[in-house]
């Protein structure tokens, strides 16, 4: 390839434009994106980061401006046909088909045959390297729907490499995935991308940007704002203020809390075969962290607190009094919330609307003789769109279409309005902006000054390290370990959740 080629951008944008009712989610955006690099996209939910990628794979078409693959217009007219342009895609939300198995998801519509026929062998076996390739050992035969949320952002990604495409878009890949797991994600992209495949790069993870990343383009209210030639040698800091357009002073507020008495306890909870004999305890004004790997057990534990999950065994104890929890409706009436990892499937009611969604789980605060009071319905759901920054045109609009991070602010805000005693965040800020997430650890600080016990569930150890007091370790269904935050470092607590420490 001669030096006249390397300078055609392998996709360049010019003037792209997209309006929905009136409102333009992109408004003339212009960028370029080398060959054979990870080019990042930057920006807060709702900049038009994901509008962007769907223009570039099919999904939808753009009012005005065109699209350059290898320097030549092209007029992408769906995503088979960006697929046959040699583009794939791992969405932000997963496009698996539940009641098909991993193989025959991975390999829909392009099977490998045999005199015509579906050569299953070859598919099954396919699978099982591509599988291997990303460190994760599949069951090509196992159905999709019995894989947890990161086993099928793993499918997803194997999907999309056994396509063998040149243009690979990485919509928050790493959402769902353990640290293990990015690891080996990233490797696979690194010798991708020596072989010359380009990579766009979605994720609101500053540290996976700068470790992966190459060159970047930052987007706010839908328009273009700076090219940023290499991501590696900007500072953190720097890339936040391009992003939300003001210095983030402080990402993580600080702990002043006075803590009190325990006001939450959990003693010897038992689901067969997912976790054994959990013990804990929560004091009022303490944040209490859940760390250790995908399947560790954390998420279970949760469910389990929740009435989600069936217990074997176990007693729950809210400010001294011991509950009886068979399902979650028990669980809301004893003043325990839980914010689920999985907010499509399990946080929200799609086809409703925001305001719906909102006071789904206090419904008793806003009706009298059993009627909906709807001015108090309104008051609390413009209070809590207030309060998260929840970017909406109607609070009537249907939850389905916000983006995914305003999805997961509405879901925040239908616990914050029940006013629970104890909240449980299952991965809080998952699919959340940077300038956003300050937010929620502000307002998760704010509920434990008001006394509450808050239990935080996350993959990230710097946000568990700089959210809570204190963190339980678990693996393989077992606390192994309770460490103070301030005693606490990464490499610690990843000693516990791999199985070693004392």
């Amino acid at each position: 390839m001669n030096i006249e080629e390397n300078q055609v951008p392998i996709v360049e944008f010019r003037n792209i434009t997209k309006a929905f009712s009136g409102n333009k989610a992109l408004d003339s955006v212009s960028l370029k994106i080398k060959k054979g690099e990870v080019h990042c996209f930057l920006g807060e939910n709702g900049a038009g980061k994901s509008t962007l990628i769907k223009v570039l794979t099919g999904v939808i078409h753009a009012d005005e401006g065109e699209i350059l693959l290898n320097g030549e217009p092209v007029v992408i007219r769906d995503i088979r046909h960006s697929r046959e342009l040699g583009i794939g895609t791992v969405f932000q939300e997963n496009s698996l088909i539940p009641h098909l198995t991993i193989a025959e998801n991975i390999y829909l519509t392009g099977e490998p045959k045999k005199c015509g026929v579906i050569d299953y062998a070859k598919m099954n076996e396919e699978t099982v390297k591509w599988g291997r390739e990303l460190g994760l050992e599949l069951d090509p035969q196992r159905k999709v729907l019995e894989l947890s949320v990161a086993q099928q952002q793993i499918v997803e990604i194997v999907k999309v490499f056994s396509q063998s495409p040149q243009i690979v878009v990485l919509d928050e890949p790493t959402s769902s995935l353990s640290d293990n797991e990015i690891h080996n994600l990233f490797q696979i992209v690194n010798r991708m991308k020596e072989k010359g495949v380009t990579f766009i790069y979605i994720s609101h993870r500053m540290e996976e940007i700068q470790t992966i990343g190459n060159g970047g383009s930052v987007l706010r209210d839908g328009k273009f704002i700076t090219a940023i030639e290499d991501v590696k040698k900007k500072s953190m800091d720097e890339i936040i203020s391009y992003i939300v357009g003001r210095p983030l002073d402080q990402v993580y507020p600080q702990r002043k809390v006075k803590v009190g008495d325990v006001c939450f306890e959990v003693k010897n909870l038992s689901v067969p075969n997912q976790i054994y004999n959990i013990s804990f305890t929560v004091r009022k004004g303490e944040v209490l962290g859940f760390s250790g790997l995908v399947g560790a057990g954390r998420t279970e534990t949760a469910k389990a607190i929740f009435g989600a999950l069936r217990k074997s065994e176990g007693e729950i104890y809210v400010n001294g009094n011991k509950v009886e929890i068979h399902n979650c409706s028990d669980a809301i009436h004893h003043g325990i919330g839980l914010l689920t990892e999985n907010r499509k499937e399990e946080g929200l009611f799609l086809t409703k609307s925001v305001a719906w969604n909102t006071v789904s789980a206090s419904l008793k605060k806003i009706k009298k003789h059993g009627v909906l009071n709807f001015k108090k319905e309104q008051s609390l759901v413009y209070q809590y769109i207030r309060a998260l920054n929840i970017k909406v045109p109607s609070v009537e609009r249907e939850v389905k279409y916000l983006s995914g991070g305003n999805q997961q602010k509405v879901v925040f805000a239908k616990w914050l309005s029940a006013e629970s005693q104890v909240y449980i965040f299952d991965e809080p800020t998952r699919g959340i902006d940077v300038g956003a997430k300050s937010e929620i650890y502000g307002i998760i600080n704010d509920l434990a000054e008001k006394g509450n016990a808050v239990i935080v569930i996350s993959s990230e150890l710097p946000e568990v390290l700089g959210v809570c007091d204190k963190v339980a370790i678990f693996h393989e269904g077992h606390l192994v370990k309770i460490m103070d935050c301030k005693e606490a470092t990464q490499e610690k607590i990843m000693l516990y959740a791999i199985g070693g420490g004392e």
